[in-house]
């Protein structure tokens, strides 16, 4: 019988091990349970108080701020706004950034890394500093205004500030890199060998394109989607100060539900922005996956 329950303990602590991971890895997970976990329980406990006026929230228990945020049209549109701005400023980084990682990983290995070396130079400029680059370009007395004045080509500043648009631009040029990187790590990373066995046996370059380099290459096209819309999706500085009040994103109204001291409702809005992020990643991930078990029947 002890024999017995000693194995027992034994199973569970293997299971237990298993579940934590390396050795090694337990203190990273560690880090990152305290950093992200535990201010993620911390704002659902505080997301179902209400609101005080005298100090972080009152110890009484409310669903109203998630009926607030899931009822009100308002903040509805906002959630759907900020979706189908990620989802954009994804598929137009996706566009751009493809043929940038096909032409990368088709360099040789020297040239490609001097290339992505340039390529990560912004990534070392603050976000604020780049957006300021665009106000200072698209500004009403930027670049671009002056130009077209001086000339005489408009009569009028053009309002190109604080408009969707400009908003999309300042998105994709950020978040540009991180498309690159991730596609053609995976390009790069892909068996030469393959395409030339597909060539010999009859199929052209596009052929070898569609059916041997971008079905290898969705990973890496999965993960610079994911990256790019999770970012997209919890934006403040970019939509602040490139769309302005005009354009609103959830992360900007999370920032004014702080600034007005209405922390549960705040929290309530985050964890809806969580949810609607991880929602549309799950589908994402869905969908590819269907699609990859269904390449093989069309072929």
């Amino acid at each position: 019988m002890s024999s017995s329950s000693a194995a027992e303990g034994a199973g569970r602590l293997r299971r237990v091990r298993h579940w934590l991971g390396p050795p090694v890895l337990q203190p990273p997970l560690a880090f990152y349970a305290l950093l992200f976990l535990a201010p993620l329980l911390i704002f659902s406990v505080v997301s179902v108080f209400q609101t005080s006026q005298t100090g972080l929230f009152d110890p009484v228990f409310t669903l109203q701020h998630y009926a607030k945020a899931l009822g009100d049209r308002f903040y509805l549109r906002s959630l759907w706004n900020t979706f189908e701005i990620s989802l954009g400023v994804t598929l137009l980084c996706l566009a751009l950034g493809y043929p940038v990682a096909y032409l990368l990983a088709d360099l040789r290995p020297r040239p490609r890394k001097l290339l992505i070396i340039l390529l990560l130079f912004p990534l070392l400029v603050s976000t604020i500093i780049r957006v300021y680059g665009w106000m200072v370009i698209l500004g009403g007395r930027g670049i671009v205004n002056n130009f077209l004045l001086r000339w005489r080509l408009v009569d009028d500043a053009l309002p190109l500030m604080f408009n969707t648009g400009t908003l999309y631009l300042g998105l994709v040029t950020i978040l540009l890199p991180y498309m690159v990187i991730n596609v053609t790590n995976v390009l790069v990373a892909i068996d030469p060998a393959l395409g030339e066995a597909a060539s010999i046996h009859g199929a052209d370059r596009r052929r070898v394109f569609w059916r041997v380099t971008l079905p290898l290459s969705l990973p890496g096209v999965l993960s610079g989607c994911l990256l790019v819309f999770t970012i997209s999706m919890s934006a403040y500085v970019i939509p602040l100060l490139l769309g302005g009040h005009r354009v609103k994103m959830l992360g900007n109204l999370v920032f004014e539900s702080i600034s007005s001291f209405n922390w549960p409702f705040a929290a309530a809005l985050s964890l809806v922005l969580l949810g609607g992020t991880l929602l549309a990643c799950l589908g994402f991930l869905t969908l590819l996956g269907t699609e990859r078990r269904r390449a093989p029947r069309r072929a």
